[in-house]
């Protein structure tokens, strides 16, 4: 069959269809939001504990149902479709709602959201990027939901920006960052007083995500000068988490009917005590810090991708550049085609 055939009948006829979801439990809620086959990390026996008995304590008030997916909100620079969202996020939407459906269809006693949650307020300082590239990934994530609110009706997606949900506690940027600049030299002595090799892996999270030639260039930096610049973007960093749950975090984060959820082990308040889950089918590499490709194999099999920067770079000669015609294809460019690798991927 034609390479562009297959792949637009595999989305539009498989990924994007989504009025069959499966509700099927085989078990009940725990066990399914437990199962390995949706997780991709080990966990303490506590979290299940934990997330148990907070979701029997929904079920017994008949309270609304609502899971909150944490995660960048972004895409990362280094993607070859920056700054909008691409098949990455497509395919996670997509796994959250095969993950969720069976959960939030049988619970018949209030509604259910999943409620994609994004800290974008602080980026621009944080990685250098520019607001407008944040704001285009934010419309075009929105956009995405909507084609899949309105062609399944089991759960309700969204997502919210803690920008806009300062608003209720007559909070802003600017209060945010007066916060951080109060709480930096006592974090500074805190990271300080890691171990060397904590604080390396630590300033390499920042390395990695920081935009050297971004909102101010800072190419010209001496290899030490920009050493401090990661780290002081790693300390402004873990600042943030705890200001900003200072502000919303009873509120939001332990609310009563929120169940968090985090792709990949993340710092912060009560971070450790919740439950970790993969971003696709096949991949934990981070939606928004990856690019999603098709990787369609001899026997016909085609899996969806999420490729890391170093995977990427690794097999990007070897990618076929398919175009897309799709329900979604005009909500951004890189959604118009998709790379597709043939054969079989390593990692």
């Amino acid at each position: 069959m034609d390479l562009q055939v297959l792949v637009n009948e595999y989305i539009n006829n498989q990924l994007l269809k989504v009025d069959n979801l499966s509700t099927e439990l085989n078990g009940n809620m725990i066990d399914r939001l437990f199962a390995k086959k949706f997780r991709k990390y080990s966990i303490d026996p506590q979290v299940r504990v934990d997330v148990e008995a907070k979701l029997n304590n929904i079920i017994d008030k008949k309270l609304p149902l609502t899971f909150v997916p944490s995660f960048g909100g972004y895409k990362h620079w280094w993607a070859p479709t920056y700054p909008t969202i691409d098949w990455a996020e497509i395919f996670n939407m997509k796994f959250m709602l095969e993950y969720l459906a069976p959960i939030c269809a049988n619970y018949h006693d209030n509604k259910s959201t999943i409620e994609y949650e994004s800290e974008e307020i602080i980026l621009s300082e944080l990685n250098n990027v520019p607001q407008s590239g944040l704001d285009e990934y934010t419309n075009t994530f929105r956009k995405a939901l909507e084609f899949f609110n309105k062609n399944q009706k089991v759960v309700e997606m969204k997502l919210s920006l803690a920008r806009e949900q300062y608003k209720d506690y007559d909070f802003d940027k600017q209060k945010l960052l007066k916060r951080i600049e109060e709480m930096m030299s006592d974090y500074t002595d805190r990271f300080n007083s890691y171990d060397p090799e904590d604080q390396a892996r630590r300033i390499q999270k920042a390395r990695t995500n920081f935009k050297l030639n971004g909102v101010v260039d800072y190419s010209g930096l001496s290899e030490q000068e920009q050493e401090e610049l990661y780290k002081k973007s790693r300390i402004l960093n873990e600042a943030f988490l705890d200001a900003d749950y200072e502000v919303r975090g009873d509120d939001f984060f332990e609310k009563e009917n929120n169940i968090p959820l985090l792709f990949s082990f993340g710092l912060g308040p009560g971070g450790e005590a919740w439950l970790h889950i993969g971003s696709s089918k096949s991949s934990m590499t981070d939606f928004w810090a990856g690019t999603g490709i098709l990787e369609i194999r001899e026997n016909g099999q085609i899996i969806e991708r999420i490729l890391s920067r170093t995977q990427f770079e690794n097999v990007k000669d070897k990618l076929v550049k398919v175009k897309v015609e799709s329900p979604i294809s005009n909500i951004c460019t890189p959604l118009s085609y998709i790379y597709v690798y043939e054969g079989q991927l390593n990692f």
